[in-house]
């Protein structure tokens, strides 16, 4: 995609992302997050924000934290209005080079079951590794599984 730039974010950008976090999460799986719970995560040590934007604005983001050589991956949401356009890919791209940069050995996620998300991810290589039982709550009070994926770097 032309015109688009990866690069890190801080707690300043959180207000930047929602709109994307707001459009690109249904509500019933309760998988969005607050723009208190963002800010939240960002004053932890190792948590980093990571953007895609095209000119000035931001049509994607990512979330992660890490702890010694161990990353993860918290989020990543794209506006559905730039969906399908490799932002995603290059969010994750950036976030994979950073952790070999790093020196992480491992990078792991945990994604809805059954959310189709979860071939994105196994075509970056990541395998799956266990599920978490009731992990997200939608808005409706049902409860969702979280499968649980691992990529060694």
């Amino acid at each position: 995609m032309t015109g688009l730039q990866i690069m890190e974010g801080d707690a300043r950008d959180v207000a930047a992302i929602m709109p994307v976090m707001d459009a690109a999460f249904d509500p019933a799986f309760g998988e969005a997050w607050t723009a208190g719970q963002c800010l939240s995560l960002l004053t932890v040590p190792g948590s980093t924000l990571v953007l895609a934007e095209v000119g000035p604005k931001v049509v994607g983001f990512a979330l992660t934290r890490w702890i010694l050589d161990e990353e993860e991956l918290l989020m990543i949401g794209v506006h559905p209005e730039h969906q399908r356009q490799r932002i995603a890919h290059n969010l994750l791209s950036f976030i994979l080079r950073r952790a070999r940069e790093h020196n992480r050995t491992r990078i792991f996620l945990e994604v809805r079951s059954k959310n189709p998300a979860s071939l994105f991810y196994k075509s970056f290589g990541f395998e799956y590794s266990g599920t978490r039982k009731g992990y997200y709550r939608g808005d409706n009070g049902v409860r969702y599984d979280a499968t649980t994926m691992t990529l060694n770097l």
